[in-house]
């Protein structure tokens, strides 16, 4: 294949330049040529066009090779040049090589012509390659430097054997507030504020990894201050060295924001669970811990105390405290906390105060609880200068303000839980009181009324015999009062069994409750029991609250339910004693409750006040035809616990 070739010849003989084209046709190149025999037409050439080789005569009348030589040297041309000559010494010869000739001919010798051509044109071509390989990184490190230079980023090489910093950009310097010499002289232990040996096991990483993220360190400044940065580095090859390249972020402001943002949303939480706490709960002794508690997160307090009016004296007691005790009273007893406490009780305003009192914390604040500018409490809190910050006492502030209002409901519900108690012991007594009247009336009806009922029937229907009336009419007059008084015997009775039933003194509440649903089968009703107590006698209060509960029950369904079926449930599982009474009557909606009738002794009030009474659960489950249902859980605990009486 041909190789085009740019040949510039410097010859005074036409004839030995066809023998010098002749002899590159024949090596396989297309010559271009220009022969020049003059330092001015060699000129005009080179700036006329590009050549890729020059090939020069030695000695000629008026211009010679090591002339030509000196032109392209200095226009800076890099173009193979070789030396072509009749007759030529040695020392010449090297004398031109050493002027940067690149190889020397003898004329009469032109087969070394071609090789030395494609050698010198390959050894070009190299030199080429590797300025440009050399212009390309030197633009690069340029590039570079400028980047490094300019970046707001912290950017520093070092060794990774001496650890010694070799280069550091303007950012790094400003960052420790060092020179780039005073730089130039540490090393990484000097900067770094962490353990020599952490700092070697993250240059071993690095090196094995070849990149590593080193992530959060903390930095020395020239000043000894603190600073944190965020470092990752490489592995490099610079001028011929393995260095270590460093990028280190600067974290200080992310920090801070960071620790705002903590604080912030510790506050906010704090705020959160403060409101959840002091509304939800009534437990004064709950609210106090949490108060103080929440106050000593979201602030720098040592140690606090809530007091709080106590009694109809007035007087302020410790309720609740929080860090050491010897710090709290050291400084509740000094003049300054005295005069404090004194003042914020007087005025319902805070009271902040520094202490110069030695072996107490150096500030403190006094807060009063409020409620409709009355005065309930007073928190007393201790910690350093930063306690007084204008963010903290309003914090404070707010938070003891919900707190004196919660406080103020804990205690009205204290005492209306206290009521209420009272109340319930009480309707216990009348219910305790009621039955045992009952119980009373039974007996004397049982005994006196329905005894002579009974007799007084025996004795007519005997003297019927003896004395049988003469007149059908007679006869009529004396069975109609016979019925009268049988009639009499049942009410009385009825009324004693209502009062208080023999049976569930004798025989227990499951006995008790099928004997009822006897008498409603007698009736004609259709009525299912469920019951596993046996012989499981129940306190005497349990069995007569759900006795009478399984009354009421019934009666409500004979009154308003409109249906003869009635299931009846009453076992003892899961832990628990069970009643349900339930009906397939017409039902109710559940927020409309049948109002109690007149003359009734226990409605659905009196069945729910009985079930609470023994600790237990009342329920009624109704919907428009679908029946009503009853239920009465109550803790087996509950119900055992107090034996039968």
């Amino acid at each position: 294949m041909v190789q085009k070739i740019r040949v510039l010849i410097v010859e005074d003989s036409e004839d030995d330049t066809l023998l010098l084209l002749r002899e590159l046709r024949r090596g396989g190149y297309a010559p271009e040529h220009r022969r020049v025999e003059t330092a001015g037409a060699m000129e005009a050439a080179l700036e006329e066009r590009e050549w890729d080789i020059v090939i020069a005569d030695h000695s000629m009348p008026a211009f010679s090779a090591p002339e030509a030589l000196r032109i392209l040297k200095r226009r800076g041309l890099d173009l193979p040049f070789i030396i072509l000559s009749g007759c030529i010494g040695e020392d010449v010869a090297v004398e031109a090589m050493k002027a940067g000739a690149h190889d020397y001919i003898v004329k009469g010798d032109l087969a070394r012509l071609n090789p030395a051509i494609q050698r010198e044109l390959r050894e070009a071509a190299m030199r080429r390659e590797r300025r440009r390989a050399d212009e390309e990184l030197k633009e690069s490190e340029e590039r570079y430097r400028t980047v490094v230079e300019q970046t707001t980023e912290s950017i520093f090489l070092a060794h990774p054997q001496t650890r010694l910093i070799l280069e550091s950009n303007p950012a790094f310097q400003r960052l420790l507030g060092y020179t780039a010499e005073e730089l130039r002289s540490m090393t990484l232990d000097d900067i770094i504020d962490h353990s020599p040996e952490s700092i070697r096991q993250n240059i071993r990483r690095i090196l094995k990894h070849r990149r590593y993220k080193v992530g959060e360190r903390r930095y020395r400044c020239k000043d000894g201050s603190p600073v944190d940065v965020e470092v990752s580095v490489s592995a490099i090859s610079y001028r011929g060295e393995e260095l270590l390249c460093i990028v280190a972020h600067d974290i200080t402001e992310r920090k801070r924001a960071e620790a705002r943002l903590r604080r912030s949303l510790n506050v906010l939480l704090a705020l959160y669970e403060a409101g959840h706490v002091l509304s939800s709960s009534l437990d004064r002794q709950e609210i106090g811990a949490e108060l103080l508690g929440i106050m000593q997160r979201v602030s720098s307090l040592a140690a606090a105390a809530l007091r709080l009016r106590e009694g109809s004296s007035g007087e302020f007691r410790l309720w609740e405290s929080v860090g050491p005790e010897e710090v709290l009273v050291a400084a509740s007893r000094t003049p300054t906390g005295s005069e404090a406490r004194r003042a914020a009780l007087a005025s319902g305003r805070t009271q902040t105060f520094r202490l110069p009192e030695a072996g107490t914390p150096p500030a403190g604040l006094c807060l009063p609880l409020r409620v409709r500018d009355r005065v309930i409490g007073l928190l007393e809190a201790y910690g350093p200068e930063s306690l007084l910050e204008r963010e903290t006492v309003e914090l404070l502030s707010s938070l003891t303000s919900q707190a004196g209002s919660a406080l103020e409901n804990a205690r009205l519900y204290g005492e209306l839980a206290e009521h209420e108690q009272q109340l319930k012991e009480l309707v216990g007594k009348l219910l305790v009181a009621q039955e045992e009247e009952r119980h009373r009336v039974a007996y004397d009806v049982h005994d006196g009324l329905a005894q002579m009922l009974a007799a007084s029937y025996q004795n007519l229907q005997a003297f019927a015999i003896s004395h049988a009336p003469g007149t059908p009419e007679a006869r009529r007059e004396l069975e109609s009062i016979l019925n009268l008084l049988r009639s009499t015997v049942r009410e009385a009775r009825r009324i004693i069994a209502d009062l208080r039933p023999t049976m569930l003194d004798d025989f227990g509440l499951g006995a008790s409750v099928r004997q009822q649903v006897e008498a409603l089968r007698a009736e004609g009703w259709e009525v299912s029991y469920d019951e596993n107590l046996g012989d499981l006698r129940l306190p005497v209060g349990v069995e007569t609250a759900l006795f009478r509960i399984v009354q009421e029950a019934l009666t409500n369904v004979r009154k308003h339910a409109g249906t003869d079926r009635v299931d009846i449930l009453l076992r003892r599982e899961g832990g628990e004693i069970r009643l349900e009474v339930r009906d397939g009557g017409s039902g109710f909606p559940p927020e409309k409750l049948l109002p109690e009738a007149p003359g009734e002794r226990i409605g659905l009030s009196g069945m729910r006040e009985r079930a609470s009474l023994m600790g237990g659960r009342f329920e009624v489950r109704s919907k428009p035809g679908s029946g009503t249902a009853i239920l009465v859980t109550i803790p087996e605990s509950r119900v055992l616990e107090g034996g039968r009486d």
